[in-house]
């Protein structure tokens, strides 16, 4: 099956800086878009453990689709108990048919190009950078990227909360730096929060939310929203708020970890509580958000129980990643 290489945008490549849990992700995305992606690692054992990622992701991918209208089918039967007919399976195995075959997905893996050297972005026309969540770190990268990549080449970010004028302030090209903040996974959550910094150009803004627009993950087309430039931006900031209340309320021992969680599944239709989603997000990243937040405004926006976001982390109770968090896992 042909892939249909995505040129609606003027971006042709796509440069990931950090491929990690998102990076790797967000690099398959590119890939899956029909962009030419290059994946930039520190160490060659990370090079691999990311192709690995995408290899897996993208089988993933290709397993879903083979089983997806079988998967509907059982579940009209046997949850909504609708009894369909054989012409009625076969119209919805039409419909769900995979878009995908294992050439399609030989043809995407074969986008990404991954390197160990900077210098070999010196031909992208945006670099999404995911590295660690320090600003000091993604500066000297922003810095040096400023260097390396071709004037008219756009510089985003995936930090989830560091100002993106402060990340600007390291380029001599401010107008051309934005933000371009994925959810994890983004493989299957469409949200983008775009973010232009205090000198990002209504150009800028403009190209990459039609380049934002142009994608699609394994479930849905990306819906990408303009955020103002504040610690945090928006997602975080009410999600951090919603954690704090959860983990204060459990200390003031009010209801039991599993019955809080169940009851905002139950109660407010959250498809996970707020420990089960803590141990998705990573118990480190979340304690890390909330300090750089604080180093940027003043305060804790998780004032009351981040001591114990900062104990698990000691303690390597990660979350999912660690096998422990909040909860255990296999």
């Amino acid at each position: 099956m042909r892939v249909v290489v995505n040129m609606s945008v003027g971006i042709k490549k796509v440069g990931i800086v950090g491929a990690g849990v998102m990076g790797a992700q967000i690099a398959e995305i590119m890939a899956l878009n029909g962009f030419e992606v290059k994946t930039r690692h520190r160490t060659e054992e990370s090079k691999q453990r990311a192709l690995s990622d995408i290899r897996k992701i993208l089988n993933d991918l290709l397993e879903y689709q083979k089983t997806r209208a079988d998967r509907e089918i059982k579940r009209a039967e046997q949850t909504l108990g609708i009894q369909l007919s054989e012409e009625q399976k076969a119209v919805v195995r039409e419909k769900l048919k995979p878009q995908l075959d294992e050439a399609a997905i030989e043809q995407i893996y074969q986008r990404i190009h991954p390197t160990l050297n900077l210098e070999d972005f010196n031909d992208v026309d945006l670099v999404i950078e995911s590295v660690v969540e320090d600003i000091n770190v993604k500066k000297e990268v922003f810095n040096k990227l400023d260097e390396i990549t071709p004037s008219h080449t756009i510089l985003a970010s995936n930090t989830s909360t560091i100002m993106i004028s402060e990340l600007a302030s390291a380029t001599k090209r401010p107008d051309k730096v934005i933000g371009i903040h994925f959810f994890n996974p983004p493989t299957l959550l469409p949200l983008i929060e775009v973010i232009p910094g205090l000198e990002t150009s209504q150009e800028t803004i403009d190209t990459v939310m039609n380049f934002c627009r142009s994608l699609k993950n394994h479930r849905s087309n990306m819906q990408p929203i303009i955020v103002k430039d504040i610690p945090g931006f928006l997602v975080n900031r009410i999600l951090l708020a919603m954690l704090n209340e959860a983990f204060a309320l459990y200390e003031e021992g009010v209801a039991s970890m599993k019955d809080i969680d169940l009851a905002m599944k139950s109660g407010a239709g959250m498809p996970m509580g707020p420990f089960e989603l803590a141990d998705l997000i990573g118990i480190d990243v979340l304690y890390h958000m909330d300090q750089s937040i604080k180093s940027m405004q003043g305060g804790n926006t998780m004032p009351k129980p981040v001591h114990i976001l900062r104990k698990m982390v000691a303690a390597g109770r990660l979350g999912r990643k660690s096998k422990r968090g909040f909860y255990e896992y296999q």
